[in-house]
């Protein structure tokens, strides 16, 4: 039943595109050409302390990437961790967006003597363990700073620029489970860098047609890492974000994500096993009320469809790699533990107060002799009315018809007083014109 892949639509289609280059093709071009160092080298900094190391299994390395910005990366990034802390797993989430949000989601300000990505990328003598804070138990960090949006331009001055991120990060290797990268919303070298040294890429994005539009520059700039700086770099999950599963849209893109990936099944790019993620995380205005308490979602609200959702996809994401995971540590965190977990008394009163003056109604109710329901007497009085006004309605019209015609008969009695009076005025009038003019004559005569 297995059919020959047809020509793939352009929103997925592997071939790289002249526009591709750019920024993208010079932070990956491999710097053989210039002295013959191998790609990805360490530096002779970190090399030392490689060399002191003990090799340590690599945890899973996930970046989160997509250069479109305000899907979901920074909020994925931080709940996912959690999540994953909550089963057990030990988490560092690393912050390479110039905007630096990941730390206004566990209430932490990092002070100016505190060391972050940018001094950890910049500086050879800035080690890991400088940079990195707690945020819960299992859970770490690094923190980001505005000054990281021009680490791109100080970055492309130094040899292996590609892989100082990898190199930092190796020492550290046996310390942690896994690690999230949250990347910037751009494909430059701080994206390079987390592509450089990830094992997978999850693309949050929503179920909107530009989004998918935007995800074919995504998977060209994967598909230049994968050809040079980590051939095993893989893009492994479609992450909804904001999702409204109500919406034919959003079921039509879902749709067309699904069949364009379905159709790499088996070839040789980085997204031939990519998949969507499930579920899709609903949209939940508590998610972004979270980090302006300073809070991920499992601590300001447990119960909540995106706490669910993030906690499930987690929960498969950790089966999915092997990882041993315990029970889900789902209690809330500070404030909101009591509120989450005992409710008040004087609610719990109240609600007692009004069941038990139910029951008393019911017992009430059902002691009363049988009769006529008050719906029923209130149907019949209101039938009743209706019949009432329909026998006035005809003799309200016959009284008006009535007082129209002793109208009229008023009317001609009236009229026919004034044509008599004009009459008897008339007629008056000639008798005493008459009169006048016998007077008239009689005095002639005298």
């Amino acid at each position: 039943m297995h059919e020959e892949p047809h020509e793939p639509q352009p929103v997925l289609h592997p071939s790289l595109a002249p526009e591709a280059g750019g920024a993208v093709e010079a932070a990956v071009s491999t710097p053989e050409a210039s002295g013959g160092v191998e790609a990805g080298a360490p530096t002779p900094e970190a090399r030392s302390v490689l060399d002191t190391a003990e090799p340590a299994r690599k945890p899973r390395v996930i970046a989160l990437l997509n250069q479109k910005g305000g899907v979901g990366k920074t909020t994925s990034t931080v709940n996912l961790g959690a999540a994953c802390a909550r089963y057990g797993q030990r988490v560092l989430l690393v912050d390479l967006d110039p905007q630096s949000n990941l730390s206004l989601h566990f209430g932490v300000e990092s002070g100016p003597e505190q060391r972050t990505i940018r001094d950890l990328l910049l500086d050879p003598t800035c080690r890991i363990e400088d940079a990195v804070q707690t945020a819960r138990p299992g859970l770490d960090f690094i923190p980001a700073v505005t000054e990281l949006a021009l680490v791109e331009g100080e970055l492309a001055q130094q040899e292996g620029m590609q892989t100082v991120l990898r190199s930092k990060l190796e020492p550290v290797y046996g310390n942690y489970d896994v690690i999230l990268l949250d990347c910037p919303p751009s494909l430059g070298v701080l994206s390079v860098n987390a592509l450089t040294v990830a094992d997978e890429v999850f693309v949050p994005m929503q179920a909107h047609y530009l989004p998918l539009r935007g995800l074919e520059k995504l998977l060209q700039t994967v598909h230049l890492i994968s050809q040079g700086l980590n051939p095993t770099i893989r893009v492994t999950g479609i992450l909804l974000c904001m999702h409204d599963g109500s919406s034919s849209h959003a079921r039509a893109v879902i749709g067309e994500i699904e069949s364009q990936l379905a159709q790499f099944r088996g070839m040789d790019v980085p997204w031939s096993t990519a998949t969507v993620l499930d579920p899709p995380v609903r949209r939940n205005i508590k998610l972004a009320e979270a980090p302006s308490f300073g809070q991920t979602i499992f601590d300001y609200a447990p119960k909540c469809p995106g706490a669910d959702d993030y906690r499930r996809i987690a929960e498969q994401l950790l089966i999915g790699w092997g990882l041993p995971h315990g029970s889900f540590d789902g209690a809330a965190v500070g404030g909101n533990e009591s509120v989450a977990t005992v409710p008040k008394k004087r609610k719990v009163t109240k609600g007692a107060k009004r069941g038990a003056m139910a029951a008393r109604g019911a017992a009430a109710k059902s002691t009363k002799p049988a009769g006529p329901s008050k719906s029923a007497s209130k149907s019949a009085k209101k039938s009743a009315k209706k019949s009432t006004k329909s026998v006035k309605a005809p003799s309200k019209v016959a009284k008006k018809l009535r007082a129209t015609k002793a109208a009229a008969k008023g009317a001609t009695k009236s009229a026919k007083l004034v044509k008599r009076a004009h009459v008897t005025s008339a007629k008056a009038a000639k008798a005493n014109a008459s009169k006048a003019a016998r007077a008239a004559r009689s005095v002639k005569v005298a």
